[in-house]
């Protein structure tokens, strides 16, 4: 049963991921952009690029490979996660996994996910084992124990109290203190044996269930529930796939999390320093004269700092975040390169008739900028991107393997390479795991890259005059 309901866990997953990749985001990206008032209508010749793209099919399945694997990453909450779907004990009923995920997908909403163990039949102050409870939802003769030492207590609290006399009115303060103490304990140990009773009889007869995740394990979670301590090498059998690390953490689990920051800090990058660098270039290219000379010697003075060098020292002195890091990137480096492209396309662009023709019309700079040279401009943007990623993919790699990245306990491929080549000689396994990963991802957005390429070429559409 377990096995059937993994099974089509993992059909759901990939067949939804998909469904969001190729119709759900496009449908909606479309009915928002109408909503606010785009039309979103492709030209012909944009029609027959994307046509040329799909023929493409290295790069076609690529794309769709790579985005439909980042789209499930955006809900790993539900589907790697220590916490449970859902989990149910007499008369309550919580969702801690969908609540995490509603607190990563919602900014400025944070909600408590703490579940505290005497609600759900366990001893200690601390949050409730999931895997302590599903094991009991399985097996409630796991309570026995717990029962026999409560009783125990129990039993040895009665014994104590009997043995005191209850205080006359004469008695003094400490002999009724402790005889009120004692009592106390009586009725403390009582309640919570009782609890227990309670708690035996609702997952025996089934009033206590849970419902975990795909894979249930979080990035914090530390597995030393084996015979050898960690790390461990990959074993099916002991259901650690890709092995642990020194720490005890799951290397898939890290993996999995790690490919989502990883290309999320790419793909943010990417897009807010091209949508700078496309403000820049296109307002050198237009106006040109003065305009273009001092923003251009600006452009070169700022491109000669080592921004690597430049994050490393600031993460030296702090612990960046993943918003400051990305942050430093778009400012420092991501916006210089795009803006020479950008900028030589306007001023192509800007000496073809339709553009004269719109001018002399009286257009107002901004629409002829927005409507009809930048729609016209963007064939380096698109072609680029890409390689872009791969380049941001690479250098947060880079900074978490020496140190000056995002701060530690994220789970981060470069940190995962930094402690494999630590213990290279003895586990190559931690470092196989994360260069396969990041070479094939690298490898696939690099198909894409040149797919795209080979079909936005303009000398494939163009014609003699």
């Amino acid at each position: 049963m377990a096995t059937a309901w993994k099974i089509l866990y993992l059909f759901i997953v990939f067949g939804g991921g998909l469904w969001l990749t190729t119709r759900g985001i496009p449908k909606a990206y479309v009915a928002v952009g109408r909503l606010l008032g785009f039309s979103l209508k492709m030209t012909p010749i944009t029609q027959k690029r994307i046509m040329r793209f799909k023929r493409i099919r290295r790069g076609y399945w690529s794309f769709i490979a790579i985005s439909t694997l980042f789209v499930i990453s955006l809900f790993l909450e539900l589907i790697v996660n220590q916490r449970p779907l859902a989990i149910h004990f007499n008369d309550q009923t919580r969702f801690p996994a969908v609540q995490e995920w509603i607190n990563k997908a919602i900014p400025f909403y944070e909600a408590s996910l703490f579940l505290p163990k005497e609600e759900f039949a366990q001893n200690g102050s601390g949050e409730v084992d999931y895997h302590l409870f599903a094991q009991m939802c399985a097996d409630p003769s796991l309570l026995d124990e717990q029962l026999a030492a409560s009783a125990e207590q129990l039993e040895k609290s009665k014994r104590r109290f009997e043995k005191l006399t209850p205080p006359a009115a004469d008695a003094s303060e400490f002999q009724k203190a402790r005889y009120e103490q004692r009592q106390a304990m009586v009725t403390k140990r009582q309640r919570l044996y009782d609890e227990l009773v309670a708690a035996k009889d609702a997952f025996a007869r089934g009033d206590a269930w849970i419902v975990p995740t795909l894979y249930p394990y979080s990035p914090a979670s530390l597995r030393h529930d084996f015979d050898s301590p960690p790390p461990n090498a990959p074993s099916w059998k002991l259901g650690i796939p890709l092995g642990t690390t020194v720490a005890g953490r799951d290397v898939l689990v890290l993996l999995v999390y790690g490919f989502r920051i990883s290309l999320s800090f790419a793909l943010l990058v990417s897009v807010c320093g091209y949508a700078f660098g496309i403000i820049v270039g296109g307002l050198q290219g237009y106006y040109g004269g003065w305009t273009d000379i001092g923003m251009q010697r600006f452009v070169e003075i700022w491109g000669s700092i080592p921004f690597l060098f430049t994050i490393m020292i600031i993460g030296s002195l702090m612990t960046p975040s993943f918003m400051i890091l990305a942050t430093l990137m778009i400012v420092l480096r991501s916006w210089l390169g795009i803006t020479y492209y950008v900028r030589g396309e306007f001023y192509r662009e800007k000496s073809k008739d339709y553009v004269q023709a719109a001018i002399g019309s009286g257009v107002s700079d901004w629409k002829i900028i927005v409507k009809h040279i930048l729609p016209n401009s963007l064939v380096p943007v698109v072609t680029f991107a890409p390689f872009g990623i791969v380049a941001y993919i690479s250098s947060l790699v880079s900074l978490d393997y020496l140190g000056f990245g995002l701060p530690p306990g994220t789970p981060s491929w470069g940190a995962l390479l930094h402690q494999g080549l630590e213990n290279v000689k003895f586990y190559p396994y931690l470092v196989l795991v994360p260069v396969v990963a990041l070479a094939l991802t690298l490898y696939s957005v690099v198909i894409v890259g040149e797919a795209v390429r080979e079909a936005f070429d303009p000398k494939v559409f163009s014609r003699l005059r």
